[in-house]
């Protein structure tokens, strides 16, 4: 229940690679976070990381989903409820994750949801 968001990314990326080898590399890490200089900071800004995007985003079928993994305490920044909202007002699915177990059942709802649309189902 304590673990770190690191933790719960590393479990849910880990275990997407072993379960659905047919989509590997269309599940990908944003890495947005950690301490930057304020030199690093602007020029990141001016090459085009936005603030509050999601830490994974998962592209299937030509739709991408949208996923915030929190520890069992963490919180959204405001940035990162702005991303939200903008996403979601274009139409994405953006889901906060806090275990593996719930990301498991998201995802593999959504690939065969995905599955049954490519196929015409």
């Amino acid at each position: 229940m304590n673990k770190s968001e690191n933790r719960i990314q590393q479990e849910c990326y880990n275990w997407f690679w072993n379960n659905h080898p047919n989509y590997r590399k269309l599940l990908f890490a944003v890495p947005n976070g950690g301490a930057r200089s304020s030199q690093e900071g602007r020029l990141l800004k001016l090459t085009g990381v936005v603030a509050g995007v999601s830490d994974l985003l998962l592209m299937i079928n030509g739709t991408t989903y949208c996923f915030e993994l929190k520890n069992f305490y963490g919180k959204q920044s405001k940035a990162q409820k702005e991303w939200q909202s903008i996403v979601e007002k274009n139409g994405f699915q953006y889901f906060i994750i806090r275990s593996k177990e719930v990301f498991s059942s998201i995802v593999d709802k959504l690939i065969i949801e995905e599955e049954r649309k490519q196929n015409g189902k």
